[in-house]
């Protein structure tokens, strides 16, 4: 009897340490600050506004952290409340096969309006291509560099949003010393 109870207790501690392993990688550790994470993290990735006005923000900030919410007027894209909130949760980049992975925060795994397709209840996917960013380069203040919109195809199920981030002055290397 003492071997079972054993057994279980075991089974059920490498369970834990499992699940602790697999969240404790979608939260602590950021995105990478090379190739296409660096322009996904770079700021918010928008769809134009729809005919009923409303349109898609996606939020990955280079900690990770991501948050998916809808949008009412151009240039607002930071401006939302919770019930605009689509998805909310933890985000890893694979840059190699060009996926967005999410951890999805369980209060808003039911909301289908994205028309994600779950794996294990709390995991997602965005797969992105045509990303098409230029990466700011250190210049002096008398040149003036003109950077257009960055552009991306997101790809959640069988629903594909065209996005465009604004150019961005972020510095995604927390250096204080950089001129943009």
């Amino acid at each position: 009897m003492k071997k079972v109870i054993g057994f279980i207790l075991g089974f059920i501690f490498l369970i834990a340490v499992i699940v602790g392993i697999v969240i404790g990688s979608y939260t602590l550790i950021q995105p990478s600050r090379e190739g296409d994470s660096r322009a996904i993290i770079n700021g918010p990735w928008y769809t134009p506004l729809d005919k009923d006005g409303k349109g898609i923000v996606f939020n990955i900030d280079d900690s990770g952290k991501t948050v998916i919410h809808y949008y009412y007027k151009e240039g607002e894209y930071d401006d939302y409340k919770d019930k605009d909130i689509i998805m909310d949760g933890y985000a890893r980049i694979d840059d190699d096969d060009k996926k967005i992975k999410l951890l999805v925060k369980p209060d808003y795994t039911d909301n289908t309006d994205l028309g994600f397709e779950y794996k294990l209840k709390f995991f997602a996917t965005i797969k992105y291509t045509d990303l098409d960013y230029v990466y700011k380069k250190k210049h002096s203040d008398s040149t003036q560099v003109d950077y257009h919109d960055a552009t991306c195809t997101f790809v959640i199920g069988d629903k594909v949003y065209k996005v465009t981030q604004k150019p961005n002055d972020k510095d995604v290397y927390n250096s204080k010393t950089v001129e943009w």
